[in-house]
């Protein structure tokens, strides 16, 4: 999608892109949709800056790139949208405050809706995965790739890896957010999808660093270069191993 681009129009709603930043027009009014996609919310904001959260919903780049692409959405609670729906919804919300997903689709009535998977024991981990809950995904985890060939060479590391690609439009900070979930969701599972290890990705914090010091040993912090030479346990890698899986 463009910078700037309108989704849907009809004669109360305008749904789009603008400036980066997905917004729903209703009548006059213009709402700001954002999104965390660890909680997951959608958030609502008007024009004065009040917000509204509609828990375990959607990311609104994902929205958009499906409905531009004349596609469908379907929520947790197993009912499908298509442009009309989703703008309908988010003006019942608006200016609630805090409500649920199943909540704001009071709107549409009895609709039926489909049948949907068990919800997983860890919703926050699996928000971006379709297999699990049904829901558009944000990225698709790279499973075959000559980086876990290389990988392989060094198995007393202590990192491990997950290649992500992106399937959409760069969004910034909540792309972010989406791959860190994507990949929990694939390094902390085990192959019959029960949790291994523990993690709350609510803690997890953004800090934007520059590549000297995301590569440097010279420091006394922890870096990602010390991390994979300088284990608890030790190990003989050189600086020639690392910069080649790198």
């Amino acid at each position: 999608m463009k910078k700037n681009n309108e989704v849907y129009r009809d004669e109360q709603f305008v749904l789009g892109l603008k400036n980066d930043i997905p917004y729903l027009k209703i009548d006059s009014a213009v709402y700001k949709l954002t999104c965390h996609p660890y909680e997951p919310c959608l958030y609502i904001t008007d024009e004065n800056g009040t917000m509204t959260a509609v828990h375990n919903a959607f990311n609104p780049f994902v929205v958009l790139e499906l409905f531009y692409n004349k596609k469908t959405i379907t929520s947790i609670t197993g009912l499908e949208y298509d442009a009309k729906d989703f703008c309908q919804m988010v003006e019942y919300a608006a200016g609630i405050g805090n409500i649920t997903i199943s909540d704001a689709e009071k709107v549409f009535g009895g609709r039926e809706k489909k049948k949907v998977a068990e919800q997983p024991k860890n919703l926050k981990a699996a928000f971006f995965d379709d297999k699990k809950n049904n829901l558009p995904t944000i990225g698709t985890v790279i499973k075959n790739d000559s980086f876990y060939d290389i990988y392989s060479e060094y198995p007393d590391s202590v990192i491990d890896y997950c290649l992500i690609k992106n399937n959409y439009n760069y969004c910034g900070y909540e792309s972010h957010r989406g791959v860190l979930a994507l990949a929990c969701g694939k390094l902390f599972y085990d192959v019959d999808g029960e949790l291994e290890w523990q993690y709350d990705l609510e803690k997890a914090a953004a800090k934007k660093i520059d590549a000297d010091e995301l590569f440097t040993s010279e420091n006394e912090k922890m870096t990602y270069r010390k991390a994979f030479l300088k284990p608890p346990h030790t190990n003989n890698y050189s600086d020639a191993n690392f910069d080649k899986i790198n």
